[in-house]
């Protein structure tokens, strides 16, 4: 016998996501530890990425790949080393991934809000009865940089952030000597004021004093600043109590302070600055130079893990063609493919006569063709545009050519039978070495060299960009859930540890 289901009967489909919710407070200094009831309160939705919010109470909805994304983005500055070594461009990603693997967990929660996801982050197991305690200090810091350069980068509209031990914003040495109070990280952001300087700092049941000292490494930064409007941007992550670990989840404090501009004293001269003034707006690269500068700079670690690195499933993935369309969503700067219309569209036409070749995918309209490659025992693949892939390509010599220089300069370092070199021997060594390779950059006419390479991308193909190697073209995964910027992308296989097992 026939069965038909009843009209008003619906199919319920079960899809996994990586949507979460974070409560953040932003405030106007550091003040004492919010209550649980506050944080655990928070509904107001972020606002989107316009910059920085009025203060209060936010429920910050985003998406586990935007998380991601500011890991593979922020940490200690290892150029000029890196350059000359840039096979291990993939283990710093991976350093960088699995820290967030290893001790985060999605868990559910009560959504107070029909906007909101429903899901929270939270500590695991491992980190609460499998990690020595040094490793858990570690941890907390690379998270606090994870954290500031998602809410910094991805929720607030800030260009491509730097770490200060590459140089300040204004060219003062100062800011390479690691023996003084200084913040973490600084960057330009479209809307004024210009300059952030942002320290990051994360521990269990972070308070007051925690902050108190962030706020003095941010005072060290505006010292340097010579007079320059500037914004100080502490950005707090607080992990549980460890009696508290699977009832409480993270939560963030934003403290922000405008320290406005003051008239320079007559004879005095402000340092050169050490990076271009623009804010590095991916959706102005097309004609900023400084813009195109600053965000082939930001994207070497990338560019160095997909043309040296041994990354796998090296492949050509179609996007829609409208870069400046792609401005992401209200989970963050990231455009959400699986939302992005036009990118589904180039790809159910590509569907119906599949092109078997890299230059079979760059032929046809309105198809912007990116490379990724997945960054081995993690799941997440990372790439970028073909234009800015070339730009990437030009700098690369440049870099590697100043830090070469730097090691020639430098002459033989004496062995370790002949001479002890101490931690602050061997910390001033590196300072010195870092400072002369800043210097030599700004030597070089990088801006030129990065237009030369995004002007020329249309007339190379992969194989030439790739040294020969042809990638593979996507075929359509639907088992990542991927994320773009105007000329960068990111995927997070369903299988992540920390979204295992997460169904809506």
């Amino acid at each position: 016998m026939k069965m038909q289901p009843p009209e008003d009967a619906q199919d319920h489909i079960l899809y996994s996501s990586d949507r979460l919710d974070v409560p953040v407070l932003l405030r106007a200094g550091p003040q004492r530890r919010p209550s649980r009831k506050q944080w655990e309160g928070a509904e107001q939705p972020w606002p989107g990425v316009t910059g920085v919010p009025a203060n209060g109470w936010y429920l910050a909805t985003t998406t586990w790949r935007q998380i991601v994304k500011a890991a593979t983005e922020v940490g200690q500055d290892i150029d000029p080393w890196l350059a000359l070594t840039p096979n291990l461009a993939v283990n710093l990603l991976v350093s960088r991934i699995s820290p967030l693997h290893a001790y985060l967990c999605l868990k559910t929660v009560k959504a107070p809000t029909p906007s909101a996801a429903g899901r929270r982050l939270f500590v695991n197991a491992l980190h609460r009865h499998g990690t020595e305690r040094s490793a858990q200090t570690a941890f907390g810091y690379h998270l606090g940089m994870t954290m500031a350069q998602w809410m910094c980068a991805g929720m607030m509209g800030l260009g491509p952030t730097q770490h200060v031990e590459a140089g300040g914003p204004n060219g003062d040495p100062g800011f390479l000597n690691a023996s003084t109070q200084l913040p973490d990280l600084w960057g330009a952001h479209p809307d004024g004021p210009l300059h952030w300087l942002i320290e990051a700092k994360a521990r269990r049941l972070l308070g007051l004093s925690d902050l108190e000292k962030g706020m003095e490494q941010l005072q060290g930064g505006s010292a340097l600043m010579h007079g320059k409007s500037h914004l100080q941007v502490l950005c707090g992550t607080s992990l549980p109590a460890p009696q508290r670990w699977e009832e409480d989840h993270l939560f963030m404090t934003v403290d922000t302070v405008h320290v406005p501009g003051t008239p320079m004293r007559p004879g005095t001269r402000t340092p050169l600055p050490v990076d271009p003034a623009g804010s590095g707006s991916e959706a102005h690269i097309a004609e900023d130079d400084d813009a195109l500068l600053l965000t082939t700079r930001s994207q070497m670690l990338i560019y160095r893990a997909l043309a040296y690195g041994v990354v796998e499933d090296l492949r050509i993935v179609p996007l829609g063609s409208a870069r400046t369309a792609r401005c992401g969503s209200d989970t963050g700067s990231l455009s959400l493919l699986e939302e992005d219309e036009e990118t589904q569209a180039v790809r159910l036409r590509l569907a119906d006569a599949p092109p078997a070749t890299a230059r079979q995918v760059r032929d046809r309209p309105d198809v912007a063709d990116f490379l990724s490659g997945r960054v081995p025992g993690t799941g997440i693949h990372v790439g970028m545009s073909r234009r800015l892939f070339a730009a990437c390509r030009r700098l690369d010599p440049l870099q590697a050519e100043a830090a070469r220089e730097g090691r020639e300069r430098r002459g033989p370092q004496p062995a370790e039978q002949e001479l002890f070199w101490d931690d602050a021997a061997l910390e001033a060594a590196a300072r010195a070495e870092r400072a002369g390779y800043v210097e030599r950059q700004r030597l070089t006419d990088q801006r030129e060299a990065v237009r030369a390479g995004f002007r020329e991308a249309d007339e190379l193909s992969w194989s030439t960009l790739l040294g020969g190697r042809e990638p593979a073209v996507e075929r359509g995964r639907r088992s990542v859930w991927e994320g773009a910027t105007a000329e960068t992308y990111i995927a997070v296989e369903a299988g992540d540890p920390v979204l295992r097992g997460v169904r809506d």
